[in-house]
């Protein structure tokens, strides 16, 4: 653990051979000025010198145009301005130093050094007034100090160890100005220095290495020599803390909390998720209720943003990965109130300006900045902090309690989400069936089209989604069959065949042929009695009688026993037979003239009674096959007489044709659940018509029944879904928000009075040190250093006066002692540029650690430290960049991806960024005015030349359309981005020329120039655009043929591996336009030879923004999908896309009526289901409309399906209504006639 804290103590040391501070070898323009120089201008430079160290104003330099000496300077020190004042913008620090008396000579390693032994603080100022002045101003409130990073690297280097007295006397020794006093004054303190007494200032030489002067090792010389520059001391805070961790380690503590955590992993790591904070699990009401309560958000927030908030309470601390415009301070402002009301202290950390002053900018907008202090530099911004402290503690306070309103307002909001919780959980909860209700609205037939259903009463419960499908096709199966084969056919009496094999059929047949050929004996039998009364019943009742003459009747010649027989018969036996047949005659006897005929009818009679018999044979041998009430009704139709014969040939005939079908269908229905079964069952005795496919009808009649019963069980259980259609539900969502609205302001108000309450209480609790601290902080002379006053009374009040402190790194090492948790919460932003031994101090000073950034923008920087090596602008080779603080902090705390896109107007900014850079994670809103000209991002060509590593012609251009964009709208803000610190240069010397020789470009520009720093125009290169947002973005490109006509094809920074989040960075500034100057075509642009992917990026957004400011459609969606080809970036035009059937009717239904409708509109994750192109302006769409579906559906709470993406489309110009499954549902007629309504009113 020790060793690798000294690896970033060393890191941080600076004490490289780079180090301006302590190894001064060459005066680079943007980094200092040798005084000596004014001696070219007849200035003393001993007297310029004398009068600053006194705390007096100086001019230094005039611009005058026709004293090239004096341009020369002039130019020097416009170098020097700009570079500092940029410093200033980025960081809030403003390390400009008169660094008097040189000190050079050489360590004990023989290493040589040259710096200022004084650093008195001074302000570069630059004032037109007939010309161009130079005036140097002394900071009068800031104390002149030695150089401690020069002391740090000689301790560490020469083993040189100075107390802190030395220190502390620096203030008054430095007032001397007298260098033998000072060599004796460091003799004192057993530094022996050597004093060059020359009487003026000498010039500061520049050195190779190969000229640096010789001393010996231990030996060093002041010299009577100044320079004005850049000397940042900020390190030395930090370092002092390093010492302090490795004095802890070494009395035994073990264990440094989060920071040892950090040490312990592996660095090189790999890449985790992005996105892995835990699930939201299911909550109770009362959960919600809690974690309601818990909640003291004081600016609109999101779905994404609200999941990190609410996990923050349960986790050590999280890292929020934040893609550009996506709300990063909007969460942390969230963050910074919600402790605040939990009585938290935080501290947020962060080494850009731009980044701390946009959340006090929006606390202090919301009244909430009274017990907050921004501290971007110790030194300048002590004043304002004092006097804000003094006047919270001389002020008299009043307040009021508002925690029960709070609350009630808490349970009001749970309570109405809760209603339309449960309207969602109707549509969307998955049902025992397997279907939502949601899904069952877009499947079924509407409402009003429901005209046909059978009862499912004991089948429902064995239908569901998964067997439904299959169900169906056997209900449809079997109803084409018993379209066919059912109803009056002539088996429509079988038994079923399920189990007959072809023998059985055979068989069959085989006994209807005799069934046959007994029916057609019958009836020649009965046809010869002319009477209703003889049937085959009759016949049967008689054939025993007969049966006994039988044979005698068929015998011609009878014998006497013969006749004798018959005689008995006819006389007892028979004789009612004979009666019957002569219908009551009298019966003459056996010689009588009716005797032939009645022997032949008794004759006929008994074989109808055989034929009978063997027909009732055959009806018990096809028993097996046929219904039993079938061969009843066969024998009731036989007895009467009504013999069966047509019946017989078609069952015969049907068995013939038919019999694999009839076998098939009665398979079919015995294989069947029991389901299928009553379900055909139920469809028989519905007997419905028969329809051209009764099959199909049969399945949708099945289908829609089962729908209509499982809408009915839904809506039984959930009665809230019956508001969907009603005013009650927009009433609900209305209600919601009005509450979430009220719920912040409340929260405001109880914050004030929180505060309010605190100050009062520190009053009475520590009076004393309240007492000490309004005297030291109303002081006007001899102010305590920032640093003095906490940690005198941070444990006095002073921390719960101001539990809220915005700082850099270096200044949270620099004025808090370092001592573990004294803060509740600690807040890093930006932490990609963040470092990870400049974010350890401040994360041990942390209990709960939050880290913010973006690991697709830039790097940790070491643009604004005090190396001197390397210009920016030359070709960079690759080189280790330091790890940052968040790609380390992703590999312990749990993450987490803001997704919504605020920042841009129109999607066309951002959509580029979202593919290249973010696999289309981002959020965006799809552009109401889809084919806007112009467009947002806008292509100028420029005919300029690339010498000297800049394009002046191209320069010029860019002034010319920064005057042409300020006449059109001054009050819209504007930034200049550049790729090298040079083509930066050559616009800002055409800004400033142009502010010279045009006075109406001047004027306007000064005008803005003196506005809010945030809405200055600002000229950056790509290297420290970061953090900084504008209405319109200018890009000059710059590269260009050179004089040779070769296009340029190196590419600084941005060819360095990581060099394309420098492209991601610039493309992402514009808030509403982007206006690129460019000499050459993308496809001049030469990145063949480029080995890392930024060159290769930067010709793709060349040729995307070409495209968009041609309004080619088709090739910006083309160069999307190249970016990122899994990403479905379009819309298709011919393959029209919809997430459910409902949705796919209301697209129909609206073209039908002869609106224009595109679908699923968007180039990101986030789409509008149907968006209907204005009908009077076809450039735009005039509403959007929201179906129910999986973006509805994929928001787990109220707030953000009903609420949040409402306000976020709205805030994006859209108008947009919903229409619910339910209510297309019951009345998709109404629905169309609504929405007509509702866009010929829009459009008008």
């Amino acid at each position: 653990m020790k060793d690798k804290l000294q690896v970033l103590s060393d890191r941080l040391n600076d004490i490289s051979r780079s180090n301006r501070s302590i190894r001064l070898l060459k005066l680079y323009n943007k980094w200092t000025f040798d005084l000596s120089e004014l001696t070219r201008i007849d200035k003393n430079p001993m007297e310029v010198l004398l009068a600053l160290t006194d705390n007096k104003s100086k001019l230094f330099a005039k611009e005058n145009p026709g004293n090239q000496v004096e341009l020369s300077l002039s130019r020097k020190l416009t170098t020097l301005f700009r570079n500092i004042r940029s410093i200033e913008e980025e960081t809030g620090l403003y390390d400009l130093y008169l660094g008097y008396p040189m000190m050079e000579g050489a360590m004990s390693d023989g290493t040589y050094v040259r710096a200022p032994l004084f650093l008195y603080p001074v302000r570069l100022e630059r004032k037109k007034r007939s010309s161009v002045e130079w005036h140097v101003e002394p900071l009068s409130d800031q104390s002149p100090q030695l150089n401690r990073t020069l002391f740090l690297a000689l301790q560490k280097f020469s083993n040189i160890h100075m107390p802190e007295s030395l220190f502390d006397e620096a203030e008054t020794n430095a007032k001397s100005i007298n260098i033998v006093e000072w060599s004796n004054w460091l003799a004192k303190h057993d530094f022996s220095v050597a004093a060059n007494t020359a009487e003026q200032l000498q010039t500061v030489d520049e050195y190779t290495k190969e000229e640096i002067p010789t001393f010996n090792k231990g030996s060093f010389r002041i010299n009577q020599q100044a320079v004005i520059g850049h000397f940042p001391q900020g390190n030395s805070a930090i370092l002092r803390d390093y010492e302090k961790f490795v004095e802890l380690l070494e009395q035994g503590e073990e264990d440094l909390g989060l920071v040892s955590e950090l040490l312990d992993i592996n660095v090189q790591g790999t890449d985790e998720d992005i996105d892995n904070l835990p699930s939201k699990q299911e909550q109770s009401y009362q959960d919600k209720l809690a974690q309601e309560k818990n909640k003291y958000y004081v600016l609109d927030t999101d779905a994404s943003q609200e999941k990190l908030l609410d996990a923050l309470d349960q986790e050590k601390g999280m890292v929020v990965h934040g893609p550009p415009g996506t709300g990063k301070s909007q969460v942390i402002v969230n963050m910074i109130s919600n402790a605040m009301a939990k009585g938290q202290r935080v501290m947020l950390v962060t080494q850009k300006r731009a980044a701390l002053d946009v959340v006090y900018q929006r606390l202090d907008s919301l009244n909430l900045s009274s017990n907050i202090a921004l501290l971007h530099d110790e030194k300048n911004d002590r004043k304002n902090f004092y006097q804000k402290l003094n006047l919270q503690l001389n002020r008299d306070h009043s307040y009021q309690d508002l925690q029960w309103e709070f609350e009630q307002l808490s349970e009001k909001i749970i309570n109405t989400e809760d209603k339309l919780d449960r309207i969602a959980q109707a549509l969307y909860e998955v049902q025992p069936h397997g279907f939502r209700a949601y899904d069952l609205f877009g499947l079924s037939k509407t409402a009003k089209e429901q005209n046909k259903m059978i009862s499912l009463e004991n089948i429902l419960e064995g239908l569901n989604k998964h067997n439904l499908t299959d169900t169906l096709r056997k209900v449809s199966t079997y109803g084409s069959y018993y379209g066919t084969f059912g109803g009056d056919n002539p088996l429509h009496d079988r038994k079923p065949f399920t189990n007959l094999e072809l023998k059985d059929r055979i068989k069959i047949i085989e006994i209807l042929d005799e069934a046959i050929k007994e029916s057609e004996q019958s009836i020649k039998h009965i046809d010869h009695f002319n009477d209703e009364d003889i049937t085959p019943a009759y016949s049967l009742q008689i054939d025993k009688k007969l049966e006994k003459i039988y044979e005698d009747l068929k015998t011609e010649d009878k014998k006497t026993l013969q006749k004798l027989r018959l005689w008995l018969w006819t006389t007892f036996t028979g004789k009612t037979i004979i009666e019957d047949l002569l219908e009551g005659e009298k019966f003459s006897g056996l010689s009588s003239k009716e005797w032939p005929k009645l022997k032949e009818s008794l004759t006929i009679l008994y074989d109808l009674s055989q034929a009978t018999e063997g027909l009732f044979k055959q009806l018990e041998s096809i028993e097996p096959y046929l219904k039993v009430d079938s061969i009843k009704t066969l024998r009731q139709r036989i007895s009467k007489g009504d013999l069966p014969l047509d019946t017989l040939k078609q069952k015969q005939a049907y068995i013939k044709e038919y019999f694999d079908e009839l076998r098939e269908m009665d398979r079919l229905y015995d294989a069947s659940a029991k389901e299928v079964q009553r379900i055909i069952d139920r469809l028989i005795e519905r007997n419905l018509p028969n329809a051209d496919n009764l099959g199909e009808e049969w399945a949708e009649v099945a289908k829609q029944s089962a729908y209509i019963h499982w809408i009915d069980k839904i809506e039984m259980k959930y009665p809230e879904v019956a508001m969907i259609g009603t005013g009650n539900f927009q009433r609900l969502t209305e209600e919601l928000k009005e509450l979430l609205l009220k719920k912040q302001s409340l929260t405001i108000n109880l914050l004030q009075n929180q505060m309010v309450q605190m100050v009062e209480e520190v009053k009475v609790n520590n009076p004393k040190a309240v007492k000490d601290m309004v005297y030291q902080t109303g002081k006007k002379r001899q102010l305590w250093p920032v640093r003095r006053l906490v940690n005198e009374f941070a444990l006095k009040g002073l921390l719960d006066v101001i539990p809220v402190w915005l700082v850099s790194p270096e200044i949270a090492s620099a004025i808090f002692p370092l001592e573990e948790k004294i803060f509740d919460l600690v807040i890093f932003d930006e932490a990609s540029q963040c470092t990870v031994e400049n974010g350890m101090p401040s994360i041990y000073r942390g209990n709960k650690v939050v880290v913010a950034g973006d690991e697709q923008q830039l790097p940790p920087s070491s643009l604004f430290k005090g190396e001197v090596e390397a210009d920016e602008d030359d070709e960079q080779e690759e080189f280790e960049e330091s790890q940052s603080l968040l790609n380390l902090a992703k590999r312990i705390l749990p993450s987490s991806l803001l997704e919504w896109h605020y920042r841009s107007k129109s999607e066309e900014l951002i959509n580029f960024s979202n593919h290249a850079f973010y696999n289309g994670h981002m959020q965006i809103a799809p552009n109401v005015n889809h084919l806007q000209d112009p467009a947002a991002i806008q292509w100028h060509k420029s005919n300029g030349r690339w010498i000297n590593q800049q394009n002046t012609v191209e320069a010029e251009d860019v002034v010319e359309l920064l005057k042409q964009k300020l006449i059109e709208d001054v009050s819209k803000t504007i930034g200049i981005i550049t790729f090298n610190a040079k083509q930066q240069a050559a616009i800002e010397h055409a800004i400033d020329r142009h502010s010279e020789i045009d006075p109406e470009f001047g004027v306007i520009y000064e005008q803005v120039m003196s506005r809010d720093l945030d809405e200055r125009i600002f000229v950056k290169n790509i290297e420290n655009v970061q953090g900084d947002e504008r209405d319109i973005i200018i890009f000059s490109i710059a590269y260009a043929k050179n004089k040779e006509g070769k296009v340029h094809s190196r590419f600084g920074t941005l060819g360095i591996e990581g060099g394309e989040n420098r492209l991601n960075v610039a493309v992402t500034r514009a808030k509403q336009e982007i206006h690129l100057v460019s000499s050459i075509d993308p496809h001049e642009l030469n990145v063949t030879g480029s080995k890392n992917i930024g060159p290769r990026l930067l010709k793709s957004y060349m040729e995307y923004a070409k495209a968009v400011s041609n309004l080619n459609k088709d090739k910006v969606e083309a160069s999307l999908t190249n970016l990122s080809g899994e990403i479905n970036t379009t819309k298709q035009e011919g393959h029209l896309q919809f997430d459910s059937p409902f949705e796919e009717e209301v697209y129909e239904k609206l073209t039908e009526i002869g609106y224009s409708v595109d679908t699923q509109v968007g180039m990101s994750g986030y789409r509008i289901d149907l968006a209907i192109v204005d009908p009077n302006d076809p450039s735009k769409y005039v509403l959007g409309i929201e179906c129910d579906g999986a973006m509805y559906h994929s928001s787990p709470v109220a707030r953000e399906r009903d609420i949040y993406r409402q306000r976020f489309l709205e805030q994006k110009g859209w108008k947009i209504d919903r229409i619910w499954s339910r209510n297309w549902w019951k009345d998709p007629y109404g629905e169309i006639e609504r929405i007509d309504q509702m866009v010929k009113k829009l459009s008008q």
